[in-house]
């Protein structure tokens, strides 16, 4: 299933004129690197084509890119970096609607609060250092089987144990080891723990499998529940307009036009538009 695949002539007229945009969003969204020189290449696009353009104003570009981190945590250093260089280069003092957690360690990191009216204090951050060196987390989010393998052999590991984190979507839930795999992509820490220890596949295994984007993990979680309207909230999170429509096709689960628009997303938008 292609973006070909829904009315080609309109869908790809449509496409054209918005190019750049959705280039654009898709780079941020579906960034995998922490390279200095991929962040100045996306750095230079979102200058160009969004900023520069004056298609979007400065302050907007980086609400947008700190409210991606909970859905691609794993490369929060990178999107607190871009967001640096667009606030250095534009002299940005004030930006709204950042999600708290993003404002906060946009101000850890740089000593800036962005939203200069928001309290610290009232917010109780949870495991916002799940990257650290040595912990079971860390080796989830790298894949490193070998690293997890020595933390299940220990008399400490639980295979239940779960993890709430103000770092992903929904804070307030707690997520076993097998859905962050899901979230990361991270298949072989998976597919141990599912082999070994028979972790169940659960319905937020499936919804955070279309973050992390393996095909493998989210063959296996089909297997085991059917998707629902939530897995199509990850699907345009993940700017993967093949989930989107496998989804729209195969389960009959609508978009939410409004969602598409908070995460910049048109090219579900025009997919939409096309069918």
């Amino acid at each position: 299933m292609s973006d070909q695949d829904i009315h080609p002539d309109e869908y790809s007229k449509l496409r054209s004129i918005c190019k750049y945009y959705i280039d654009s969003y898709n780079a941020l969204y579906q960034l995998k690197s922490d390279k200095e020189e991929e962040i100045n290449s996306i750095y230079k696009m979102i200058k160009t084509e969004l900023i520069d353009s004056r298609k979007h104003l400065p302050q907007n570009i980086i609400q947008d890119i700190l409210n991606i981190i909970p859905y691609n945590n794993r490369y929060t250093k990178s999107y607190l970096s871009l967001a640096k260089l667009v606030s250095d280069d534009y002299h940005v003092q004030d930006v709204y609607n950042v999600q708290p957690i993003s404002n906060f360690l946009f101000y850890k990191e740089y000593g800036i609060k962005l939203c200069k009216s928001y309290d610290f204090d009232k917010n109780k951050f949870k495991n916002i250092d799940i990257d650290n060196e040595n912990t079971i987390y860390r080796a989830i989010m790298l894949n490193d089987k070998e690293t997890f393998i020595t933390f299940t052999e220990t008399d400490e590991f639980d295979k239940n144990q779960k993890l709430q984190s103000s770092l992903y979507p929904n804070s307030k839930k707690e997520y076993s080891l097998l859905e962050l795999c899901c979230y990361y992509g991270s298949v072989d820490c998976f597919k141990l723990l599912i082999t070994k220890f028979h972790s169940e596949i659960t319905q937020t295994c499936l919804q955070l499998s279309f973050l992390g984007r393996n095909a493998d993990i989210m063959s296996e979680c089909l297997k085991h529940q059917k998707p629902k309207r939530e897995c199509m909230i990850y699907a345009i999170a993940s700017h993967n307009i093949d989930f989107v429509t496998f989804l729209m096709n195969e389960f009959n689960i609508n978009i939410n036009l409004n969602y598409c628009c908070n995460i910049g997303c048109p090219k579900v938008r025009l997919a939409q538009r096309s069918i």
